[in-house]
């Protein structure tokens, strides 16, 4: 195993991904479509055309060495080609949507610098496997790490006799408890008490380390974060006949060491714990296990991947977006204009529709905050530049959800939903300059002022949504292109030159490039911003030379 941090190896991948993340999307989206194609119509050629996509992806992720979406694509495959000439059944076609869906999300977890790990997809890749009779992977399916590490042996025990049928009968209490879901910490600390006893006996034999180990990972199911899955439970009756050995053995069975795979699984239940032990910590330690990702991450992340579509929260945030940007609009006319000023009924009306909106997905702060505007309004009692205020505020909550996995209102923003804003905002802007960029190239075709009238405003947008990125620079240069295009462009009576509408262009896709690539490791970044801040030079001299 490459010696590199867990957090390294995500980073490198984040790294690598960010290159193909369009053609990975792209290639999902196209499954997904075929696989909606394939439950209407049936047709042996639309599923074929999906096992393409997934063929596709297969490759990209190998050149990427993600094994687990690798496997997964493996299992799909083989699994479709399987039951292709029978029909592919309904609950194959749905365990390949989970496959795509759950795929996707993987790598926007990943770009988003989200704590993941391989064996998030293993749940999956058993569904798939179950479709054609296969015996489900373990957790730890992925997990790679030194099995033999250079760990302290205690002292041999003087009295090394136990009663092995008690303590079978301890661990049997103890799984039937856990398979009833009678809580789990009663079930876990009947486990730990058998298991001790074994570990205490195992001492100096070849077999030490794994009931060390087993030892540990039972104080890691402890910990609140650990869900008792049944595919842990069922680890943990592999044990039982371990422990059946040994009585059959009278203890014989220490000198021989259980199998590496079993012994890998238990030690990655002990990667993904928090080391708040003695036990657990030297054992981490002695594995090198304290850069792993912890299960109190994974847990969000699994939640997160289970949880509503991504595209599905995009969509309501647009649309939501879309019924504030109305009542902006309205309140800036009546900012201008008193005389085309909105009755407040109608104010009431949009806004409640927000509100319930609101309230529908759990957003309870902000759908208050709605509340409390028409409330004033109801009073007559509030001013139109308050008003502003409060829907800017209301817009940006909205704003934040946008890449987001989570509908709630919260207090406090975690560093990942903070990395995800900034994607959201970073993808928002993107776009806006794209659109400028088709407008400005428009103007310089046919001369019609008419296709760059609402690029200043754009403009203006992007710099404000900069400003939640703290990139001070960047929001300057963009308000100065924004001056440019309202009084080198709309105001003035001869049209810029070429050289300057050239430059003005260049400095809108350096920044575009800049953005592009925030979050991502790419050092081009800042190259790209020389450039436009160069191509702004240009436009300066211009200026004065006018």
């Amino acid at each position: 195993m490459a010696d590199l941090s867990s957090a390294e190896m995500s980073n490198q991948f984040a790294s690598s991904l960010h290159v193909v993340r369009r053609e990975i999307e792209n290639a999902l989206d196209h499954a997904s479509v075929q696989l909606d194609t394939y439950s209407s119509d049936g047709s042996e050629e639309t599923i074929r055309a999906f096992l393409e996509e997934i063929r596709q992806l297969r490759g990209t992720f190998k050149m990427l060495d993600f094994r687990a979406g690798e496997r997964l694509c493996e299992e799909i495959t083989e699994t479709t080609r399987r039951t292709l000439s029978d029909g592919i059944s309904d609950k194959m076609l749905e365990a390949s949507t989970q496959a795509v869906v759950y795929l996707k999300r993987y790598i926007e977890f990943i770009i988003a610098g989200q704590e993941v790990a391989p064996s998030l997809l293993i749940p999956t890749i058993n569904i798939v496997r179950r479709e054609r009779g296969e015996k489900a992977l373990p957790e730890g399916y992925f997990f790679l790490n030194n099995l033999r590490p250079k760990l302290p042996h205690p002292a041999r025990s003087e009295n090394r006799t136990v009663a092995y049928r008690r303590v079978r009968q301890m661990l049997q209490l103890g799984l039937l408890g856990l398979i009833r879901s009678n809580g789990k910490r009663g079930p876990l600390q009947v486990l730990t008490r058998a298991v001790d006893r074994i570990e205490q006996a195992a001492r100096s034999s070849h077999s030490w380390v794994f009931w060390e180990v087993v030892s540990g990972a039972l104080e890691a199911l402890q910990q609140d974060e650990f869900e008792v899955t049944p595919q842990r439970i069922a680890l943990i009756g592999q044990l039982d006949r371990l422990v059946r050995q040994l009585q059959a053995s009278d203890g014989g069975a220490f000198n021989e060491a259980p199998t590496d795979a079993l012994l890998k699984e238990f030690l990655y239940l002990i990667a993904l714990a928090q080391p708040d032990s003695e036990r657990l910590s030297l054992l981490q330690d002695s594995f090198q296990l304290k850069s792993h990702v912890r299960e109190r991450e994974l847990r969000v992340s699994r939640n997160d991947l289970s949880g509503p579509d991504q595209s599905a929260l995009v969509s309501f945030a647009r649309a939501l977006q879309d019924e504030i940007e109305a009542l902006k609009d309205i309140i800036d006319r009546s900012q201008r204009n008193p005389d085309l000023a909105a009755e407040d009924s109608e104010l009431i009306e949009r806004l409640e529709r927000i509100s319930d909106t609101l309230i529908m997905v759990d957003m309870n702060p902000t759908a208050e905050l709605a509340d409390g505007v028409i409330r004033q309004l109801r009073n007559g009692n509030l001013d139109i530049e308050r008003l502003a205020d409060d829907i800017i505020r209301i817009e940006q909550d909205v704003h934040a959800i946008i890449q987001s996995n989570h509908l709630k209102g919260e207090q406090i923003i975690d560093p990942v939903t903070l990395k995800e804003a900034n994607i959201a905002v970073v993808s928002e802007a993107v776009t806006a300059l794209v659109m400028v960029k088709r407008a400005v190239a428009a103007y310089v075709d046919s001369g019609d002022k008419l296709h760059v009238k609402n690029v200043g405003k754009s403009l203006r947008d992007v710099s404000g949504a900069v400003v939640f990125l703290e990139k001070k620079l960047l929001r300057d240069m963009l308000l100065e292109l924004e001056e440019f295009v309202e009084h080198q462009v709309m105001d003035a009576r001869v049209a810029p030159s070429a050289q300057d509408m050239d430059a003005f262009a260049d400095a809108v896709t350096a920044v575009e490039y800049y953005l592009d690539t925030y979050d991502s490791p790419s050092s081009g970044g800042e190259d790209a911003l020389r450039m436009a801040e160069e191509s702004m030079v240009h436009l300066r001299s211009g200026h004065v030379a006018n």
